[in-house]
């Protein structure tokens, strides 16, 4: 009786340790992979700097080892890895996205199949600050992309200053990232059963990204139109629901000194961070912690836009662009329109194109 009393205890203490280690992972955890994640947006500097320090280090061997490295990058092999997307995707499962995706309550909506005998462009809206929906959607399996889009690959796009940053570039690659260059998304999207996701707006909408707004720059952006013309590839918009609050946004007076800064930034390196802030820890009212609002980001129906094969930039050409950009804008304002109400309950204004 001793025996089996003192067992009974015994797992009794262990499942209240193991319920409280649960708990508090369920509490950290989270935190840990959001604050991961917005160090990853910063992380240039630093993977240049540690670069650096190797390549000047004393140490001969490691020295040669870095040169070597670098000229991979410019010069060999290297340079063209994020065009030929020849590294398997081994960290779009890491379990940590699976914390990140907890953290924003992350869920991908589905309102259609799509047929792996076709390719696809995805258009993601808003860019938000950080464009978080999109890596947590795309660049990784945490909310269940393979298993809704069956015999889809998909290749998140992004600036190439991030392929030929060191270590970083190695990263992006082991999540499937891809160049934005139109040769690349050309070369991916003629393959059947591939898919590029690309933030439309990019850094000039993340300077837009105030809470509750769904302001897109989309008037004049009409590349990824084009590249679905030259390729066959359907056109797919997504409304990224939850995007615009992850980091609360200062809004900057047009003309002053950051805005000028902000407009300078975007011209040299591609991209812009607008003045904004998180939560803080420990008590700390701001900080670099995501906003933990829930994430819904839904994936419309693909639009067919036949390949064109005459010249893009003939008067018919580009009647053709037209008529295939308004029919993809109308196509995300029904998007909008169908579920404002479900996942935007606290909008303060309604979808608008600016620019």
């Amino acid at each position: 009786m001793e025996l089996a009393s003192a067992k009974s205890s015994f797992l009794s203490a262990w499942q209240l340790a193991w319920a409280k280690l649960s708990w508090a992972t369920s509490l950290i955890l989270p935190k840990a992979a959001a604050i991961y994640t917005v160090g990853i947006y910063f992380s240039t500097p630093q993977c240049w700097l540690f670069t650096l320090y190797l390549l000047f280090c004393e140490d001969v061997l490691i020295r040669l080892l870095v040169a070597g490295y670098l000229a991979w990058i410019f010069v060999g092999p290297g340079r063209d890895a994020a065009k030929n997307v020849t590294w398997r995707p081994y960290m779009r499962r890491w379990g940590l996205w699976n914390y990140l995706a907890a953290y924003f309550r992350a869920e991908l909506v589905k309102t259609a199949e799509l047929d792996p005998s076709k390719s696809y462009l995805f258009g993601v809206h808003p860019h938000g600050v950080l464009t978080m929906a999109s890596w947590i959607n795309f660049s990784t399996e945490s909310t269940g992309f393979s298993d809704k889009f069956p015999g889809i690959e998909m290749h998140v796009g992004t600036l190439n200053w991030n392929f030929v940053t060191p270590i970083a570039r190695e990263f992006l690659l082991m999540h499937g990232a891809c160049d934005v260059t139109r040769d690349t998304l050309c070369a991916l999207l003629s393959r059947p059963g591939r898919a590029v996701m690309v933030a439309i707006g990019g850094a000039a909408e993340a300077l837009h990204a105030f809470p509750g707004t769904y302001d897109l720059v989309l008037a004049k952006r009409k590349g990824f139109v084009k590249v679905a013309m030259m390729t066959g590839a359907s056109l797919v918009p997504v409304l990224c629901f939850g995007e615009n609050e992850v980091m609360t946004t200062v809004k900057v007076e047009h003309g002053s000194f950051t805005h000028k800064l902000q407009r300078f930034l975007k011209g040299i390196v591609g991209f812009t961070i607008p003045v904004c802030y998180g939560r803080g820890l420990f008590g700390i009212r701001y900080g670099i912690l995501p906003n933990p609002v829930r994430h819904v980001t839904v994936v419309g129906a693909p639009i067919d836009i036949p390949k064109f094969t005459g010249d893009l930039h003939s008067e018919e050409g580009q009647a053709a662009v037209n008529r295939a950009h308004a029919k993809y804008i109308a196509a995300l304002q029904a998007l909008w329109e169908q579920h404002k109400d479900q996942y935007a309950k606290q909008r303060r204004s309604s979808l608008h194109i600016i620019e």
